[in-house]
């Protein structure tokens, strides 16, 4: 009789995904799989399991794996639809269990207002064709909603767009964080429209992600421009760069959402 020996992987995490898989046993979903992260739906969120070459989303376990098949003893990607046991605030696949070893802070660095309007001219000054291209897959009135922080925005770009995450989702990811993290007090209307609408209007990793952002908590590449911009000594274009090679859709959405941000916050701060 054979046994499977797994082997035990330390992750590191937020905080709220230790306090999701401390709340209790139960079976997560495969949803999404590539060599470099595996999403898994439990409850109304996604969680995903990184190596070191993936993009390390706000609600990963990151690892030092160098590809997700070795989570599996059959040395293959897990497939979509492979039923994953909680147990124990262990995730517990065919070939590895991962735990949470340590919990990290994905928040984005706060911004003070007072440099929005140096921040939108360096970041405008930066800009390359991909901003362009996020915002002609988009309602140009909706744009224009989020600019001036109206909540009817969501309605206009929650799930709109190409890419695993649609690029009116990473629009609004981007635009959130960055008004949380300059705590401005406008962001809650169209915050609390997001987290009504996620789960209804668009993926279940988006709305993950959305709910992540009102809490300003971003991928690293994104809170690395946001102090790029914020210091007039550093160059943004290579944390710019960074961000913008995300996904085949993401990162441009994400800068685009901080423009957005950054265009309302300006001339507000120049005013008080």
């Amino acid at each position: 009789m054979s046994t499977v020996t797994r082997v035990e992987l330390a992750a590191a995490a937020p905080r709220w995904v230790r306090d999701l898989l401390a709340a209790g046993s139960g079976e997560a979903t495969v949803v999404h799989a590539g060599p470099d992260a595996l999403y898994l739906a439990l409850d109304s969120d996604v969680l995903a399991i990184t190596t070191r070459a993936a993009v390390q989303v706000p609600c990963a376990l990151r690892t030092t794996l160098s590809t997700t098949a070795d989570l599996s003893a059959s040395g293959e990607v897990p497939p979509v639809g492979t039923a994953i046991p909680i147990v124990a605030r262990r995730v517990h696949l065919s070939g590895a269990t991962v735990r949470i070893g340590r919990t990290i802070d994905t928040t984005a660095p706060r911004i003070d207002p007072a440099t929005a309007p140096a921040m939108a001219e360096r970041l405008s000054a930066a800009l390359g064709p991909g901003h362009a291209r996020a915002r002609a897959e988009l309602p140009e009135a909706g744009l224009g909603l989020l600019e001036a922080a109206e909540p009817d925005a969501v309605v206009a770009l929650l799930g709109r767009g190409s890419g695993l995450t649609p690029v009116g989702d990473d629009v609004l990811c981007g635009w959130l964080a960055t008004m949380v993290a300059a705590s401005y007090p406008g962001v809650a209307p169209v915050a609390e429209r997001v987290i009504d609408l996620a789960d209804h209007r668009t993926t279940a990793l988006s709305a993950t992600l959305l709910r992540r952002s009102v809490h300003a908590e971003v991928v690293p590449q994104f809170g690395q421009l946001l102090t790029a911009l914020a210091h007039p000594s550093t160059n943004p274009a290579e944390s710019l760069a960074s961000v913008t090679r995300i996904g085949h859709t993401s990162g441009d959405g994400l800068v685009l959402g901080l423009a957005l941000a950054l265009a309302h916050l300006a001339p507000r701060s120049s005013c008080t």
